[in-house]
């Protein structure tokens, strides 16, 4: 049996843990901290901090047919490659790739560079304009400004120096994931990404009618930015199409959340699969791909009280320990810290159709069902956009 262990329990090491069960694997998860989210999700558990590595600790991620890292810890990244360099460690870490695509600048500057398609940085464009923390992953941080004068204020407080200021852009945001090495890359399922006030990514549809022609052009910009940071394992790519142009938004080299379970149960391709092929000691089976790609939804929810909200994932950082549950609240999976009697909990609720119909009578009946749970009298929220599917169903049921 192939054997992962993550380091690292939080959103990606989640991520990480499910798909590695859904492959067979055997999993360990190490994290510094005694109730990670993924604790219940790993077949064992070790509460280590890898700054203060041992003999024994050394010896788990020796027996792992490979290791991931699923944190942003520069100190942890930093031991971890020592130990692979200086013991029999499969890690799956490319530090050359993290770094570029860790700070927004560098990454920006090399994709103009090599001429890919980004949004014009300021002062090119016009307002209004997106300001991002070059540091920072993801959504943290990222803010819309509306104006020039309100940009001068922003930067009467903040060091001009540390932030990318680009364009805003209007159109839906897609996600793909690239694997490999230089010269021999593979590219899986394109996914859409909503998301909630403060662009964060609250919801994810797989996409199975995608047009062939432009998931070429997206599956061509993926491949042209992994041979750009030369990279050695996986990276997540994403883009907004605008005016019928992909505009690169960000490039991250590590296994990203919310997406890798979409891709999954869109088509059978999972990518803890795929990185144990590619990476792993020993020879791992290839993934069981559908015949038919199918209609996938992947969301979050925050429950307090009776105001059940659709909320970005990092709200989901903030719960409490996740169980994975089948069935849940109408939902066909769910990743969440609920337990009977709360009235505060968090969820990830996943929902798999063979058509769009089917997949919105399923997500409608979720939305009952979560109503009962809580004893009625629901008040839902669902803003930037909102899904009107979800008010809809909320306004026929009253």
């Amino acid at each position: 049996m192939t054997k992962v262990c993550v380091v690292g329990g939080r959103l990606q090491g989640v991520e990480a843990l499910y798909l590695a069960a859904k492959a067979g694997m055997e999993t360990v998860l190490i994290d510094k901290e005694s109730s990670p989210l993924g604790k219940e999700i790993c077949g064992r558990f070790l509460c280590k901090d890898v700054l203060q590595y041992n003999t024994d600790l050394v010896k788990v991620l020796e027996e792992a047919d490979f290791v991931l890292p699923a944190l942003e810890n520069k100190e942890a990244l930093t031991v971890l490659k020592y130990l692979s360099e200086h013991h029999d460690i499969r890690l799956i870490y490319d530090e050359h790739a993290y770094q570029i695509c860790s700070s927004k600048q560098r990454s920006d500057a090399m994709m103009k560079a090599v001429g890919l398609p980004v949004p014009l940085h300021y002062p090119g464009g016009k307002a209004p304009f997106i300001v991002k923390p070059s540091g920072k992953s993801g959504s943290e941080g990222v803010r819309k400004i509306d104006c020039e004068e309100e940009l001068k204020a922003f930067f009467e407080d903040y060091d001009r120096k540390e932030w990318v200021t680009e364009e805003y852009l209007t159109g839906p945001s897609y996600s793909l994931e690239v694997m490999g090495i230089p010269g021999d890359y593979s590219t899986y399922h394109v996914t859409e990404l909503l998301m909630d006030p403060v662009y964060d990514c609250k919801r994810v549809l797989s996409c199975p009618g995608f047009p062939a022609k432009e998931k070429a052009q997206f599956e061509s910009l993926a491949v042209a930015l992994s041979e750009m940071v030369r990279l050695h394992g996986i990276m997540d790519v994403e883009v907004i199409e605008h005016d019928g142009v992909f505009k690169i938004l960000e490039i991250d080299a590590r296994i990203p959340s919310q997406t890798p379970i979409t891709v999954y149960h869109a088509t059978g391709w999972n990518l803890m699969s795929e990185l144990a092929i590619k990476f792993g000691k020993q020879r791992h089976r290839n993934s069981v791909l559908w015949d038919k790609e199918k209609y996938v939804a992947l969301e979050q929810i925050q429950v307090n009280g009776n105001h059940v909200a659709v909320v970005g994932e990092h709200r989901l950082a903030d719960a409490g320990v996740l169980s994975h549950l089948y069935q849940f609240c109408g939902a066909d999976e769910a990743l969440t810290d609920y337990a009977p009697g709360k009235t505060v909990w968090a969820a990830t609720m996943i929902n798999v159709a063979g058509s769009k119909k089917e997949l919105e009578i399923k997500r409608k009946q979720m939305l009952l069902e979560i109503e009962k749970r809580i004893g009625g009298d629901m008040k839902f929220t669902d803003p930037f956009p909102a899904d009107d599917l979800f008010v809809r169903a909320l306004a026929q049921q009253k």
